[in-house]
């Protein structure tokens, strides 16, 4: 075998671990940018639900009384989580931006919202209230989300 012959054997062989480094590389990447997505809406599903229950709760108690809630996402800077309780379709949403990823989450409530309210939350602000509210001229009592 001449010199020639080797080198260029060894160059195709490194070329060939090359590829298949990076192909390695990039399947990682790729599956931890998923299972980082997947965190982001289970737990924004999870945190909907618990939204959901408390609402119910609150309603349940009656005038007066008040649940504070956190955001289950550690906000930096840029991002934001909003908590809406939508009176036209009866439901809540959770939306926001968090790490670059946006996301939309709508859940039915369990008891009637007859007023619209919501709340942002940013680093500086994690955690809202969800109060109970009798509107005597209605006499309705009001669920709403309040900083």
């Amino acid at each position: 075998m001449r010199r020639g012959q080797i080198s260029l054997d060894f160059l195709f062989a490194v070329t060939l671990i090359s590829i298949l480094t990076l192909n390695l590389v990039y399947i990682g990447t790729t599956q931890k940018t998923q299972a980082e997505t997947f965190d982001l809406t289970t737990k924004a599903k999870v945190f909907i639900v618990d939204v959901r229950d408390s609402v119910a709760k609150v309603y349940a108690m009656g005038s007066g009384f008040e649940v504070e809630k956190t955001s289950p996402f550690r906000l930096k800077t840029g991002d934001y989580v909003v908590v809406m309780l939508d009176n036209t379709t009866n439901s809540i949403v959770v939306s926001g931006e968090v790490g670059g990823k946006e996301f939309y989450v709508e859940g039915r409530s369990a008891v009637p919202i007859y007023t619209s309210s919501k709340v942002v939350l940013t680093p500086d602000h994690t955690s809202f209230w969800i109060k109970a509210v009798y509107n005597e001229t209605e006499g309705r009592l009001y669920v709403e989300v309040s900083p």
